[in-house]
């Protein structure tokens, strides 16, 4: 798989390597298969990589997380998204909790409580509300994140999980709406700033990988496919398409791997992001012709989980859009 971004340290190299070898051959759609992966990237060190050291993490610094959320996002979206979650909430939770998060044990999501589809009150120390959209490999374990002015981490055993929901996209999570019916919490730090940008940080490196597969994907068809006495590639057209997808990846990919100053500048390279990578599997899509849309080609699924990655993400409900820190 190619790499669209600033060029690498020796170190950072090694990690893609890494991610890359473990990933080799690993089918998106073993839902079984891939709820195991946490474990294994756990036990290397690389599911909160990017986390402190003085918080169980692996003190790695954030063009190295993005690495590996990048070249997990190449192959399965949906571990890149729960990679990304287990990042940020790692920075909220602490003792027991943080020590199985760490080891991939469980999985916590994190929401934004002033999301358009959260809707949730505190009265009496408790609880209650409803999230609409819950996306988790399984809802009924996974534990939440409740990201606002007060931080709340809710536990499986308080909520009630409604049926799941049909989505284009990111298939290997259920997605589903969550009920709080008078639900005690953990409280958690009021500030949520860090929390936040590590999430968006990290769902954009998420959309990097899979802008990154999709141009990888329509490079080789493209090399390959003969039409006209020759490869489609040698087609003026095709190789101006094939050269906007490599440049508006290449973009994405510097953007993430440069990071955020602050929480608003993480919304923007989320932004940034989601639209980037819908806009590269569409033309990646375009480069097969009708045979895109054929799952055998996978090149339809970067596009669905695209779609559904930006479709996942509330980003005018994030407070901090009002002004920059």
């Amino acid at each position: 798989m190619s790499w669209h971004g600033p060029a690498l340290s020796s170190d950072q190299h090694d990690v893609l390597k890494l991610v890359d070898e473990m990933l080799r051959g690993v089918d998106p759609d073993d839902v079984a298969k891939v709820r195991e992966l946490p474990g294994a990237l756990a036990a290397l060190g690389l599911w909160t990589v990017g986390v402190p050291e003085e918080l169980g993490g692996g003190g790695a610094d954030w063009p190295i997380t993005a690495v590996v959320i990048e070249r997990i996002s190449r192959v399965v979206p949906e571990l890149g998204v729960a990679c990304a979650h287990a990042q940020a909430a790692a920075l909220a939770v602490s003792g027991d909790i943080r020590a199985l998060l760490h080891s991939g044990a469980i999985e916590i999501v994190v929401v934004e409580s002033s999301a358009l589809h959260v809707s949730v009150d505190l009265a009496g120390g408790r609880w209650t509300g409803q999230i609409d959209r819950f996306d988790a490999f399984d809802p009924d374990r996974a534990h939440v994140v409740l990201l606002g002015d007060e931080s709340v981490l809710i536990e499986p055993a308080g909520i009630s999980v409604g049926r799941t929901q049909r989505t284009t996209g990111l298939s290997s999570l259920r997605t589903v709406t969550l009920t709080l019916e008078g639900t005690s919490v953990h409280p958690l730090p009021s500030d949520a700033t860090a929390v936040r940008s590590s999430l968006l940080m990290g769902l954009a490196a998420v959309a990097a990988g899979i802008a990154g597969a999709a141009v990888d994907a329509a490079s080789a068809y493209a090399a390959q496919r003969h039409q006209f006495g020759g490869p489609l590639a040698a087609l003026p057209v095709v190789r101006a398409s094939l050269t906007d997808q490599v440049q508006r990846t290449a973009v994405l990919t510097h953007a993430v791997f440069a990071g955020a100053p602050d929480s608003l500048g993480a919304i923007a390279v989320a932004r940034l992001g989601f639209d980037l990578a819908l806009d590269v599997a569409d033309a990646a899509l375009q480069v097969h012709g009708g045979y895109g849309y054929l799952r055998e080609y996978r090149i339809e699924r970067s596009l669905r989980d695209a779609l559904s990655l930006r479709a996942s993400v509330d980003l005018a409900g994030a407070p901090s859009t009002l002004q920059p820190e």
